[in-house]
């Protein structure tokens, strides 16, 4: 159960409690759920007399609910509770990426990913402690840099200077004209093509100091080192 109760502050000296809080109660069974939400309501409201938000307390599974821009949930193998994305805070930084790297981005490249950096630092270093969250943040990873790659292919304008900076880039002349001419892409179906891919690939915005989400995760997860006992056996004759 988990609800938002608005608590002021107690008349009596030296006992304080917060304007707002946002309590999760868990109980075993959603029927245990609905008793115990019910004897808080009566007790906050009735002894208390201070408001429950109706519209943002409910009885379901931890999974579903959002607490603090996370969801916990208890694995039925072994019972131990992972910390997962809550569904607010993944729809609340995509559109962040997306405001950061609008397609009329008109700055530079390295003014783009000093204001991405600026905010995925802060982001993951809030959210580093979800357990089970690598491949959403690899696929983070990857939009950051498709949106960044579809941000230079508008910067170099004409197809035919795409070509040519593809080339120097690495990508055979063939490829990148066939890439650049071919289907009439538009910029963002070009950022995905394979050539654009290899010409920009992840070290490319490594090189350029972008933060990848993902490789900040792995460094505070990093698993514990087994060691593994030998038994040696020695024939003196």
């Amino acid at each position: 159960m988990s609800g938002d109760v608005q608590v002021r502050f107690c008349e009596r000296p030296g006992v304080k409690f917060p304007r707002a809080t946002h309590p999760n109660v868990y109980v075993r069974s959603k029927r245990a759920g609905h008793r115990v939400m019910a004897g808080l309501v009566r007790f906050i409201e009735g002894r208390l007399r201070l408001k429950v938000n109706a519209a943002k307390s409910a009885v379901a599974r931890p999974e579903e609910r959002h607490f603090l821009g996370f969801r916990l949930r208890r694995d039925p193998w072994n019972g131990t509770v992972e910390v997962l994305l809550s569904e607010r805070s993944s729809k609340r930084i995509a559109q962040t990426i997306r405001s950061l790297t609008p397609r009329t981005w008109g700055n530079s490249l390295g003014a783009c990913v000093e204001g991405l950096n600026e905010y995925l630092q802060g982001w993951i270093g809030f959210f580093w402690i979800c357990t089970r969250v690598q491949s959403t943040l690899t696929h983070l990873d990857a939009h950051i840099r498709r949106r960044l790659r579809a941000i230079l292919l508008r910067h170099w304008r004409r197809r035919r200077s795409i070509v040519r900076r593809l080339v120097r880039l690495g990508v055979k002349p063939e490829q990148a004209r066939r890439a650049v001419y071919g289907d009439n892409r538009s910029w963002w179906k070009l950022s995905h093509s394979p050539a654009v891919d290899r010409a920009l690939p992840t070290k490319y915005f490594a090189h350029h100091g972008l933060v990848s989400l993902v490789e900040v995760w792995r460094k505070h997860h990093v698993p514990a080192r087994v060691i593994v006992p030998v038994q040696l056996g020695l024939d003196f004759g």
